[in-house]
């Protein structure tokens, strides 16, 4: 019995000790592997590469590229100002002499802003190609039915003091001291009004064009402006949004009252401080530019701007006619606040 007992005891013995040896490897074999390995090497492997690429390269390159790109911006914005057009001088082709009026020739540019050759006529004064002086310049702008010759070709036909020759005359009324010496510079419109889509055309490139090419007074004493009709809308518009262009303007049949009611009362303290001269003038037989031209008169004096006022009798919507009876007026009136 004591043989059986110890046999028992020890096969009990055996049978637990075979029962605790595979517990142990259990528990540790499966956290140790899997908590070194993946843990591990997806930490120090990406993390470094990737990091590092993408903190150090494209972070400094768009910061530089962008820092550079905008200091070369100021330079072309403070280049091409309107008010500097000797900065941008468009080529100027001889197109031909107008034999028919005197000093008068017909030339030709390419403007950028309407992406076409424009056409314009320009006077220059006696003595001009035998000096070294620089001379004024009156800017005229035509109506609807007319273009760049509407200038020479009205004076001509209708002021009887011209005899059929607008240059002749001007020439004459310089010679005789009742002019100083200018230039007479007159655009073709492209198409359209003498509206917002020509502002660029006027106010920029053709000043750049005449003050470029020929010996002028390129600054705001040595400009005036002048329109008929049509030309007389333009005249009121840019003088009033660029009154540092111009010393004076002179609608003539001014029609655009609504255009002018907006822009004189936007640029009024501008108008002001540039001590800006305006001369409206309108024959008495046009009825509908009578009443324009007395509303913007109206409008010009509730904006303390000072101006003239002249209705013409007899006259009717004809610029040849209405310079026929003011026309050395009307010019001695541009010369007035010319300087040399």
């Amino acid at each position: 019995m004591k043989r059986w007992g110890l046999i028992l005891l020890l096969i009990f013995l055996l049978g637990c000790g075979a029962e605790e040896r595979p517990s142990p490897p259990t528990p540790s074999a499966t956290p140790i592997p899997p908590t070194e390995t993946p843990t591990r090497l997806p930490t120090n492997t990406p993390s470094p590469t990737p990091t590092a690429t993408a903190t150090n390269t494209p972070t400094p390159v768009p910061s530089d590229t962008p820092t550079a790109t905008p200091s070369p911006t100021p330079l072309p914005t403070a280049t091409p100002t309107p008010s500097q057009p000797e900065t941008a001088i468009p080529a100027v082709t001889q197109q031909s002499t107008v034999v028919r009026w005197q000093g008068v020739a017909e030339y030709s540019f390419f403007s950028q802003s309407r992406q076409q050759e424009i056409f314009f006529t320009l006077y220059t004064p006696p003595g001009y190609d035998q000096s070294d002086q620089h001379y004024p310049v009156l800017y005229f702008l035509h109506g609807s039915q007319g273009s760049h010759i509407l200038f020479w070709n009205a004076i001509s036909r209708e002021v009887e003091a011209a005899n059929e020759d607008a240059g002749a005359w001007l020439s004459q009324l310089i010679n005789s001291g009742e002019l100083p010496p200018f230039i007479v510079a007159a655009p073709r419109r492209p198409d359209g009004a003498w509206n917002a889509a020509n502002e660029a055309l006027v106010t920029q490139e053709f000043i750049a064009a005449v003050d470029g090419n020929w010996r002028t007074i390129p600054n705001g004493n040595g400009r005036s402006l002048v329109g008929f009709s049509l030309g007389a809308a333009g005249a009121m518009r840019y003088a009033a949004q660029r009154p540092d262009l111009y010393c004076n303007t002179m609608p003539l049949a001014e029609s655009g009252v609504d255009d002018a009611t907006s822009l004189w009362e936007e640029n009024a303290t501008a108008v002001l401080n540039s001590g800006l001269e305006v001369f409206l003038a309108v024959g008495e037989l046009d009825m509908r530019a009578v009443n324009a031209s007395t509303a913007v008169a109206g409008l010009l004096t509730q904006l303390g701007i000072p101006h003239q006022l002249q209705i013409v009798p007899d006259v009717p919507h004809n610029f040849g006619q209405l310079y026929n009876q003011i026309g050395v007026q009307a010019l001695q009136f541009h010369a007035s606040c010319w300087q040399n």
